[in-house]
């Protein structure tokens, strides 16, 4: 199983979270590595950095979903001439972005889950 420690060090050092963030993220991350160790080739392969990469790039998006969704602070703000906007659509964009980019690194260590190939009769 991949050590649910090491992915939170990795958001941690990667500076992608807050510490309280750290803290709620946990779940996310035992959920992700559970996942994401049933797809692994080889059981020895859940120390391999791309792997946890990847299931570090799970929880993330997953947390990022859920914050944004609960999140009442601002979307934007004007003062005078200069506005700045933050928005829930761009946060989820770019976690989801990290979360596909991880696993594909991480590919050649798990199985393909979302592949189907079947025989055609004719």
């Amino acid at each position: 199983m991949i050590n649910v420690w090491s992915v939170i060090q990795f958001l941690r050092d990667a500076q992608a979270l807050s510490e309280e963030d750290c803290e709620r993220i946990i779940p996310f991350c035992s959920a992700a590595c559970a996942e994401v160790s049933n797809r692994l080739r080889r059981a020895e392969y859940g120390d391999v950095p791309a792997v946890i990469a990847a299931c570090a790039g799970v929880a993330l998006y997953r947390f990022t979903l859920v914050k944004t969704a609960s999140d009442e602070s601002f979307e934007s703000m004007k003062a005078g001439d200069i506005t700045v906007s933050r928005s829930a659509a761009s946060a989820a964009e770019n976690a989801s972005r990290f979360r596909d980019e991880a696993l594909l690194a991480a590919a050649a260590y798990l199985t393909d889950v979302d592949f189907v190939f079947e025989a055609v009769n004719a």
